[in-house]
Formats: C-alpha cells, sequence, structure tokens
C-alpha cells in the first residue's frame, strides 16, 4: 500500500472521528437536545443572554454539569402528605391574607427542596440546581418568590396567579419521581384567570368559592353553582 494511500486513509479517519465528536458534543451540551430539555428555562435563560445562543447553551450545560447528579432523597408517605396537607392550608389562606399564603407558600416551596436534597434556599445555587431537575415548573417558583418579596407591589389578582403557577412546582418537587401528580396544573396557570365580579356584602361566598377552585384546579364549587 502506497504512501499516498495510506496518508488517505488516515485523514479520512480523523475527519469521520471528528464529525462524531461534534455531534456528541451538540447533543449533550446544547442543541435542540437542551432546548426540550429545558423548556421555558432555555427560552428565559436566552433572553438573559440578550439572545446569545451559544452563551445560553454554556450556562445551561455548565449547571447540569454541577447540579445534574444531585442525590435526590425521597420523601416517606408521611412526610408527602405532610407537606400536601401544608400546601392545602396555604391555598385556605390565601382567602383571608393572599400576600401571607405566597409568602409561605415560597418558604414551603423551599423547605421542600432543601429536604428532598437541593441547595438551601439561601444559597445562589438555589434555582440552579432546581432548573436542571425541574426546568417545565422552576417558573412558578420564581413567580411566587418575586410575588413574596414585592413589598407590596402586587394586587391579589397578581398574587393568585403567582400561587397557581408555584402550584404545579410544589407537586413536581413532593413526589419522589420527579413527576407532578397532577399534569394539568400547568395549563391552568398559563388559562385567562376568571375575574373576580362585584356583590353585595351577604353574597361573598360565590368570590370565595371561585379562589378556593382555581386556586385548587378543582373547577366550580357547590357554591358557585
Amino acid at each position: 500500500m502506497s504512501t499516498g494511500v495510506i496518508v488517505a486513509i488516515v485523514a479520512a479517519v480523523v475527519i469521520v472521528a471528528a464529525i462524531v465528536a461534534a455531534v456528541m458534543t451538540q447533543r449533550g451540551s446544547g442543541g435542540p437536545g437542551l432546548k426540550r430539555r429545558f423548556g421555558p428555562e432555555y427560552e428565559r435563560t436566552l433572553a438573559r443572554n440578550d439572545g446569545d445562543i451559544r452563551a445560553t447553551r454554556r450556562e445551561l450545560t455548565e449547571r447540569v454539569k454541577r447540579y445534574g447528579d444531585i442525590d435526590r432523597r425521597e420523601l416517606s408517605a408521611e412526610a408527602q402528605e405532610r407537606y400536601a396537607t401544608q400546601w392545602t392550608a396555604v391555598q385556605a389562606e390565601f382567602v383571608e391574607d393572599p400576600a401571607a399564603a405566597v409568602e409561605r407558600a415560597d418558604g414551603l416551596i423551599a423547605q421542600l427542596a432543601a429536604e428532598r436534597g437541593f441547595p438551601a434556599a439561601d444559597s445562589p445555587e438555589h434555582v440552579d440546581a432546581l432548573s436542571v431537575h425541574h426546568p417545565h415548573y422552576v417558573h412558578g417558583y420564581r413567580e411566587v418568590h418575586e410575588a413574596s418579596t414585592g413589598g407590596g407591589k402586587h394586587n391579589t389578582e397578581d398574587l393568585r396567579k403567582a400561587l397557581v403557577s408555584a402550584r404545579a412546582m410544589f407537586d413536581d418537587v413532593l413526589h419522589a419521581d420527579g413527576t407532578a401528580r397532577d399534569r394539568e396544573a400547568v395549563p391552568a396557570a398559563e388559562q385567562e384567570p376568571e375575574r373576580e365580579t362585584e356583590v353585595a356584602p351577604n353574597e361573598s361566598k360565590p368570590v370565595i368559592g371561585k379562589r378556593l377552585a382555581a386556586l385548587t384546579g378543582r373547577g366550580r364549587t357547590e357554591e358557585d353553582q
């Protein structure tokens, strides 16, 4: 075999190896796969990077490398029930004190995430780590956190939207397999919220019923019918 043929074969092998490496790199650290994995979190990061795709991919790839192997601790059935009960109490509290309920929801998600093995809420890594494992729901956590620290600038409807959106995140983190029980919570958070109508003082129950129905995702209550 001549030297020229050998050189040609070696060159071809090198080119093929380079192409394979490039494809594997794109699959593992960016491209369509990364966008599918992060969904709305990808779009948020892209916007924060002023549309710079490469910077977005680098940032999200680094998050996966740092937090992808977090050992998420499973919760006992008793712990899951305890957290579920606490969330129900938060929803009930919203009727009387929306701001306090949103603040409590923010703290409850933070506590739950820490118990599952994520960095504590006071860590700069807290939300980034959650975004790797719950990318399609973490926006709800951000919304409720921003609303809880808004210093009273949010109206009741803003607070209600934040709490409804956060419910999906809470549900997703709560379950040991990282899968929310109620996937309908996500579309519910994106629907046009039901507006409250003015009623006489003695007719306030329908409004309360609507608030609770919107927060729990159960539709209209008997009082609304």
